[in-house]
């Protein structure tokens, strides 16, 4: 027990000092924002421009880029019961980003992120249950935008 406390310890005084930063922190944004546009119309849209709104207000950056998005969802039923009710659902959402900077395109990526999930009696809750998901879905997917926006 006194080896596994020390051991812990020393790991712990190692871990304090490794210079750990978050990714996603607004202060170490290299690039900005200047303009997203949307090649469909749909409630997802809002969704990803409020998560990608703080990366469009900081204007003393080196790398401007505008984001031309595309969105497609799709609600599939993925398995029926015997009597042809649907009893698994799968939703599936596909970004796909086009990343300009001066009007020249510098990259291209699709995301996609699939989920699937049981159908429920109460049809409410079942709306919102896919409400829920498509949050966490479209949340992971911007994540991995603006990952990908570091990268590049």
């Amino acid at each position: 027990m006194r080896k596994y406390n020390t051991l812990l310890i020393v790991l712990l005084i190692f871990l304090m000092s490794c210079g750990y930063k978050p990714i996603f922190s607004s202060k170490d944004k290299m690039f900005s924002i200047n303009n997203i546009e949307f090649l469909t119309a749909n409630k997802i849209n809002s969704k990803i421009e409020n998560q990608l709104k703080i990366y469009q207000e900081n204007k003393n950056k080196s790398k401007f880029y505008d984001l031309v998005i595309g969105i497609n969802t799709k609600k599939t039923i993925s398995l029926r019961d015997s009597s042809g009710d649907p009893k698994i659902f799968l939703m599936s959402i596909d970004v796909n980003v086009n990343v300009q900077e001066n009007n020249n395109s510098i990259g291209n990526k699709n995301f996609s992120e699939d989920f699937s999930y049981n159908n429920m009696e109460n049809k409410f809750d079942l709306s919102k249950y896919e409400k829920n998901i498509e949050n966490n879905i479209i949340n992971k997917i911007t994540e991995r935008i603006v990952t990908y926006l570091h990268s590049i």
